[in-house]
């Protein structure tokens, strides 16, 4: 569900209009309309100033995002009035005090008059070191409380839009000319999209069919039916349609010392991933040690002296981590960019995985599997058709890549965080061409709502952890590639 102009201006009413940047009452930099971080994610500082337009921007930025992560705390039906109610209490309490709230407790066991009682309690701030209640927090419950209460219409889920694969009805399969099966999936009497496996394998076209989890048969089509008009995916391996991630199998716990098959596995693993440096030992020994506390830093937040190598930590060495690179095919261009594009495949949450490359010269040297938009809200669309405030994909197009954001200091990814979805580290970036776009605050940061059991982003690109976002990192300081090209086949990406 998104908002409504009702929330907005019940935002405005109350925050107010500020051009010129203010301390508030409880001793916060604001500018705009309550505005304390700006979309890049740098706070407000005394001394700024901004547009009318840009407060607005700001606003419907914040609000957005706000609306995107309150979503996922719901889990009763709720209709228009209560949503922009509620996005218009966590804009100014924050999220993650609306999440820890008896307000969404109560709301979340159907007590609706509970929950909307709730809000009186929330009026109190520091002024001066003594915490008391404020007229104007007193007030704006009452408003926010009232809207609550107020007749909406029928009440309805949170729920986004569904996904082109889950409006697939039944799948269709065809030999091409080559002799090749072609798996078309259908919508009714509508073509949805068109596979073609570059080789017959029966798991792997039976790998196709959990994709499609609304799609009640599959049929082979008469020899004479020709096979629909459209654009064709080709599938090659089963990772291009979902990633196993099987793990090879730990009988036992690895620390210092240990020898064997499944230690020199680790130490291959690790280095795949980056975290084992030079030659392999011939035992679990220093640097072997070295890389698992690193590894498990990165994945788990450990921060003691933790090598030790368990069920959990072995499976998430294979579940979660990406893949090593893939080869680099022939230059095209002398340029140093990024490149975004979309897989066939879809992570545990049903969100498409997006491959995000990196060129250096022309040549492909490293590849990240990235994340963008949330379940249910990955539409593809080109700049033109892209909607602010929708929480889809960033549009295809090209992209300026700006300077790296630390929200509490160069390299620290364990220290403040600029807000729940972002995390301590951001890169902004500006639409180029072709067009322009009514989409903006988009960024690249770590998936930070994982954390919180809410994945996904409100259109920006995303790391799954902050393993990858390093790697991320050294790109951008191996050659400061400043073009990122989103590709997502639509015909409007410009070449690099």
């Amino acid at each position: 569900m998104e908002i409504s102009q009702n929330c907005l201006d019940l935002i405005k009413k109350w925050e107010g209009l500020f051009l010129n940047a203010y301390i508030d009452p409880v001793g916060i930099p604001t500018i705009g309309y309550g505005t304390i971080r700006y979309p890049n994610g740098q706070k407000v500082r005394l001394g700024d100033r901004i547009s009318e337009r840009d407060a607005e921007g700001y606003l419907r930025s914040e609000c957005g995002k706000i609306a995107q992560e309150i979503s996922t705390f719901i889990k009763v039906p709720v209709n228009q009035n209560q949503f922009d109610a509620l996005v218009s209490f966590a804009y100014n309490v924050g999220t993650g005090a609306f999440q820890g709230s008896t307000l969404l407790r109560k709301l979340n066991q159907g007590d609706y008059q509970g929950a909307a009682n709730e809000f009186s309690r929330w009026v109190n701030g520091v002024v001066n070191g003594v915490f008391q209640s404020l007229p104007g927090l007193v007030s704006r419950r009452a408003d926010e409380k009232k809207l609550f209460l107020k007749a909406g219409g029928e009440e309805k889920p949170l729920e986004g839009e569904i996904s082109e694969q889950d409006k697939v009805t039944w799948l269709e399969g065809y030999r091409d000319e080559n002799k090749k099966t072609v798996v078309v999936a259908w919508n009714q009497g509508e073509v949805v999209e068109i596979l073609t496996l570059e080789k017959f394998d029966k798991d792997l076209l039976a790998s196709i069919f959990p994709q499609y989890k609304n799609s009640s048969y599959f049929v082979i089509a008469p020899a004479n039916k020709p096979i629909p008009a459209g654009e064709r995916t080709s599938v090659f391996n089963i990772s291009d349609i979902h990633n196993q991630g099987t793990p090879p199998k730990l009988n036992r716990v690895l620390i210092r010392g240990s020898q064997g098959e499944d230690v020199r596995t680790l130490q291959k693993r690790l280095k795949d991933l980056g975290y084992y440096k030079g030659e392999f030992e011939q035992f679990f020994g220093k640097k072997t040690e070295l890389a698992v506390i690193e590894f498990k830093k990165d994945y788990f937040g450990i921060t003691a002296d933790n090598a030790t190598v368990e069920s959990i930590t072995w499976k998430k060495l294979w579940g979660d981590a990406p893949p090593p690179p893939p080869p680099a095919p022939p230059p095209t261009t002398n340029k140093n960019y990024l490149l975004l594009t979309k897989t066939n495949r879809k992570d545990r949450y049903g969100c498409y995985v997006l491959n995000l490359d990196y060129f250096k010269s022309g040549k492909l040297q490293d590849r990240l599997e990235v994340c963008c938009g949330a379940p249910r809200r990955q539409f593809f669309r080109t700049a033109a058709r892209s909607r602010a405030m929708t929480g889809e994909p960033l549009p295809e197009g090209k992209w300026y890549i700006q300077d790296i954001v630390w929200a509490d200091g160069r390299d620290n990814y364990y220290g403040g965080i600029f807000q729940s979805g972002i995390g301590p580290v951001t890169v902004p970036l500006d639409y180029i061409e072709p067009g322009t776009t009514e989409r903006s605050a988009i960024e690249i940061h770590i998936d930070w709502n994982r954390n919180y059991g809410a994945p996904g982003t409100v259109g920006c690109i995303a790391t799954y952890n902050i393993a990858d976002y390093k790697r991320f990192i050294t790109w951008l300081r191996d050659t400061d590639p400043r073009d990122l090209y989103v590709d997502w086949k639509l015909g409007t990406c410009p070449k690099p």
